[in-house]
């Protein structure tokens, strides 16, 4: 008896070939698609502006501290030799001091947080006489530069709960409260839902006959710390305060015709951070059930080949509504998150999850269609052992690719 060719004994159904022009056009539309995004994208442009550290037993101690370093965000850069500075331009001085007693509606969208406390200052003859020929009050002279709700009624942001008064050590001191809300100069939300946040008070002379050269502000260190009600904020952990003075370099000499002007700056950081097994418990769990759908679909029988097929994109629609619900309270950010990472990751899973199930239900009705029992039989195991690997090439895969995430984000 004289066999049909075994290309003729598979239904025309099962015989239709993978288009290839279809796969090249795909990839050429992704190439394509690429090179737009390329084309079209901006870098941000950077301002002149920067912070130099001044005081160096704290930078000694960030530079020792390497994970401390980490958390603030600020740009730390190495101080410059010091210029050499005529001996009639000694400059005054300003010790400075922030307790803050609370921090409440922490808005990363605008970004912006409200905070209040208290401030004093301590200063010498020399600035008292400066202050005196010039008709001037150091709570008014010196004032936070991040402050938005400038108050327009008043002639100073600080309140006064003392009046100025000469310390047994001869230097003069006075103590005020503020209240408002403080703009944040620099957010990072790259590690997002493990994100870290510096919340900060930027103190500066408002004089600008005081620059650099002749006004220095030094941070009064163990006097100042945070107050009780520091850790209210619903959402974030407060996980420590620090006090630093800076050098602030403006790219501007404000009319002048000199060099570019600088200024000393004190900054007041209160370090906050998401809560860690929060963070864990009610983002990464849910996705990874999802997933877990992934893992576990090829475990149906390929007879079922609608509900594998339908479980991918199921699946799909999943991610992207929990991604839009997890990325509702972060504003709209120019780079990508460590969670929008994980997601990316998922939505190439849950795609290479498709493609399998297309596969595996074109090689199950190519199987059964073999007449062969022993050939139909070895078709059906090397299916049945492809479906058994996956779980396992899915869970290495995605630990492999969100490790590689956290590490370079």
């Amino acid at each position: 008896m004289k066999r049909r060719p075994f290309s003729s004994r598979i239904p025309k159904t099962f015989r239709k070939p993978w288009n290839a022009s279809t796969l090249v056009m795909a990839i050429v539309a992704i190439g394509l698609m690429l090179m737009a995004v390329v084309s079209i994208h901006t870098e941000p442009s950077r301002t002149g502006d920067y912070l130099e550290i001044t005081n160096s037993k704290q930078q000694a101690l960030f530079l020792k501290n390497k994970q401390e370093l980490g958390l603030l965000q600020r740009k730390i850069q190495k101080p410059e030799a010091s210029k050499p500075e005529a001996a009639q331009t000694k400059p005054m001085k300003v010790k400075v001091g922030i307790y803050a007693t609370n921090n409440f509606e922490i808005d990363p969208n605008t970004p912006s947080f409200k905070s209040i406390g208290y401030v004093w200052f301590k200063w010498r003859d020399d600035l008292q006489d400066y202050l005196t020929a010039n008709n001037l009050e150091i709570w008014k002279v010196m004032a936070p530069i991040n402050l938005l709700d400038i108050p327009e009624s008043s002639d100073s942001v600080f309140t006064l709960t003392s009046k100025p008064m000469r310390m047994e050590d001869g230097d003069w001191y006075v103590t005020a409260s503020y209240s408002g809300t403080f703009y944040i100069d620099d957010t990072d939300f790259r590690h997002h839902p493990f994100a870290r946040l510096n919340l900060p008070i930027m103190i500066e002379a408002e004089d600008i006959l005081l620059n650099y050269d002749r006004l220095r502000i030094e941070p009064d260190l163990p006097s100042s710390g945070i107050g009780q009600f520091i850790n209210t904020s619903v959402e974030w952990v407060n996980t420590g305060w620090m006090l630093n003075s800076y050098r602030h370099q403006y790219d501007s000499d404000f009319g002048f015709g000199e060099e570019a002007s600088s200024y000393s700056q004190l900054v007041f950081d209160t370090k906050y951070a998401t809560n860690t097994w929060t963070s864990f418990w009610k983002i990464l769990v849910p996705v990874s059930i999802v997933m877990a759908m992934i893992v576990g679909a090829t475990k149906l029988d390929p007879v079922h080949y609608d509900v594998r097929l339908t479980m991918p994109v199921t699946v799909l629609l999943t991610l992207v509504f929990l991604q839009q619900g997890h990325d509702g309270d972060l504003p709209r950010l120019s780079y990508l998150t460590f969670l929008d990472e994980v997601y990316l990751v998922c939505y190439i899973l849950t795609l290479g999850s498709f493609c399998l199930m297309l596969w595996a239900c074109r090689r199950y009705y190519y199987a059964i269609a073999i007449e062969d029992k022993d050939r139909r039989e070895l078709e059906l195991r090397r299916l049945d052992k492809s479906d058994d690997y996956w779980p396992t090439y899915v869970i290495l895969a995605a630990t492999i690719s969100i490790a590689i995430c956290w590490f370079t984000i």
